[in-house]
């Protein structure tokens, strides 16, 4: 008799571990794929301008919406340790409105204050770069092969321009925001009256829209919207809750070392922190600039300042926060942020992220459906 062959388990594993990382790469380039033809089809359809134009319409309701959306958790919260749901979103509506009357209160005076102490200081900022810049090209000025006369002219024009658009421009751009902030005051109330009155009768609301589907499909659909509202949720609360920590972070480590107008540029830290991976680093490029126009010190310590938010983030922020979000390899995302960065620009890439999370969602829900997989 021919002796039985002995199953080699170590080969069935690295086969079963190979099979794994295919179809893990070929899941990133499915959903890239999906990003850069959704993107595409976007652009080229006018779809995005037909949404905003409809969404300009219909702005209240669409804030009203999306505030009821997010504290719809908090409001269950409440509900199931016994409170009515009308209560409950009163106390959720009026929580919400006394934090942003807070922040706003603290913070709009503050900015506004150290706006005008750095525009006043712009000259002498820009004379300090203009110091450090000539020592740099003196000390280029031994290499022949180097036009340095002719480079330090062009950087020196480059750095004039830029700062006197800057004294000229941001004033009257601060006033544009302010003026379209103020103007826009009677949308935004009713935009929360609408909210709260959402709040009170969520999931009713919900039905209502669920009732227009037609019946066959009423329920996965449903399911489908609850998965994607799940998903995003979790990736705009994660992502503004970090960006938000990085804000206070890079504010504090900015005043204590004695940075022109640090909550402005914290804060301006804090916004291009939506943007995943390369936004921190765009808002502490104009910090760095002006620490090192103070002094080579503070410029030092600025840097310091960025890297060390940074590595909090990425280690001890993004895990705890966004670990149970997004759940797409780095990769994924690295090439989302170019597609929509591409199309988009900066708010492509604000947004490429709750939007690869709709895809992602998009995309499991059509692989069980059709069945593209055995699994």
């Amino acid at each position: 008799m021919k002796k039985k062959e002995e199953i080699d388990y170590k080969q069935i594993n690295e086969v079963v571990k190979l099979s794994k990382k295919i179809l893990d790469l070929f899941y990133i380039v499915m959903i890239v794929g999906i990003v850069f033809i959704a993107t595409l089809l976007v652009k080229e359809w006018g779809i995005l301008t037909f949404v905003l134009s409809i969404l300009k319409v219909i702005t209240p309701l669409f804030i009203g919406f999306i505030i009821a959306w997010l504290l719809d958790p908090l409001v269950r919260k409440i509900c199931a340790k016994g409170v009515s749901r009308a209560l409950a979103a009163v106390i959720v509506f009026l929580i919400f409105v006394a934090c942003i009357l807070i922040f706003f209160s603290v913070l709009v005076p503050t900015v506004y204050n150290q706006l005008n102490d750095l525009i006043k200081a712009i000259p002498g900022i820009a004379n300090s770069l203009e110091g450090f810049i000539d020592g740099f090209f003196d000390r280029l000025a031994a290499i022949d092969a180097l036009d340095v006369v002719t480079m330090k002219e062009n950087v020196f024009a480059n750095i004039g321009n830029i700062f006197s658009d800057i004294a000229t421009n941001l004033p009257t751009m601060i006033l544009n925001i302010l003026k379209s902030l103020f103007s826009g005051i009677g949308v935004i109330a009713i935009g929360f009256i609408v909210a709260l009155y959402m709040m009170i009768d969520f999931d009713e609301t919900t039905n209502h829209l669920v009732k227009l589907l037609p019946k066959k499909n009423r329920f996965e659909i449903k399911s489908l919207l609850e998965n994607i509202g799940v998903e995003i949720r979790k990736t705009v609360n994660g992502t503004f809750l970090v960006a938000f920590m990085v804000f206070i972070g890079d504010s504090l480590g900015f005043a204590a070392i004695g940075l022109k107008a640090p909550i402005l540029f914290g804060l301006f830290c804090g916004i291009t922190d939506l943007i995943p991976y390369i936004g921190p680093y765009i808002g502490g490029a104009a910090a760095v600039i002006v620490g090192f126009s103070q002094s080579t010190i503070v410029g030092i310590l600025v840097i310091l300042i960025v890297f060390v938010v940074q590595m909090i983030e990425n280690m001890v922020l993004q895990p705890m926060v966004m670990s149970k979000t997004m759940k797409l390899h780095p990769v994924t995302i690295i090439i989302g942020l170019l597609i929509f960065g591409y199309f988009f620009g900066i708010i492509g890439m604000i947004l490429a992220t709750p939007c690869m999370a709709l895809i992602k969602v998009l995309y499991r829900f059509f692989a069980l459906k059709f069945n593209w997989f055995e699994e």
